[in-house]
């Protein structure tokens, strides 16, 4: 349930860096230990319902991908018997209860391929998000439509961010392949990355994540399409 202003509105305050470009970082939100213990189940086939060959829009997606639908998982409508949809429960309401939000929907990513990357970008999702990273890096890059202007940063483990959806009128994003980003990826054997965006909404009297109509019919329209 959405609480109070004051409460997201004091979280968004204690955050470890905001970009120029309106970004919220949260270095460390889960801890080492709870990452790892995440990290484990929600990477585990047998654990997560993983579809490891997901289409988007007709296209073949490189990554893995699953979309969790809280209104029917909670309905009991949806992978009940799945583990790690209870340990993705588990880090939604802390989420929610942590920044005073609610989350409707997870969009979930696993990439595998140290070679994958995106190119720049915008999001066409109609709402706001926070994304949590586990696993191995990758820097992200925001560029200014106008100045060209870039900003960077790569989340750890555990780290989170808040992405306004205003963000997507103003700037570009970028995600680097891991060997972009740390040149002893090709090294490791494993340089598997899961990043799960958090679909929320803020409370309405908090002018910068508010949602105009037009966003909402944009997003849907895209929803539609894919």
């Amino acid at each position: 349930m959405i609480r109070s202003s004051e409460t997201f509105l004091q979280k968004l305050s204690t955050a470890t860096d905001k970009k120029d470009c309106g970004l919220y970082v949260y270095d460390g939100y889960l801890s080492p230990r709870n990452a790892n213990d995440a990290f484990a189940v929600l990477g585990n086939d047998a654990l997560f319902p993983w579809d490891n060959k997901p289409v988007l829009g007709g296209e073949r997606l490189t990554q893995h991908a699953y979309g969790h639908d809280r209104y029917k998982y909670l309905k009991g409508q949806k992978n009940k018997s799945f583990r790690g949809l209870s340990k993705l429960e588990e880090i939604c309401s802390n989420i929610e209860d942590d920044f005073g939000i609610e989350i409707s929907y997870v969009f979930c990513n696993r990439f595998q391929d140290p070679n994958h990357f995106l190119d720049w970008h915008k999001d066409t999702y109609g709402e706001n998000i926070c994304v949590l990273t586990l696993g191995a890096p990758r820097r992200i890059e925001f560029r200014n439509n106008k100045t060209r202007a870039i900003e960077g940063l790569v989340p750890k483990s555990g780290d989170l961010y808040i992405m306004p959806l205003h963000i997507n009128k103003t700037h570009k994003h970028k995600v680097w392949s891991a060997i972009e980003t740390d040149s002893e990826a090709s090294k490791r054997t494993d340089n598997t990355r899961l990043s799960f965006v958090f679909f929320f909404k803020a409370p309405k009297d908090v002018k910068e994540f508010k949602i105009s109509r037009m966003d909402k019919a944009v997003g849907y329209l895209n929803y539609m399409l894919e």
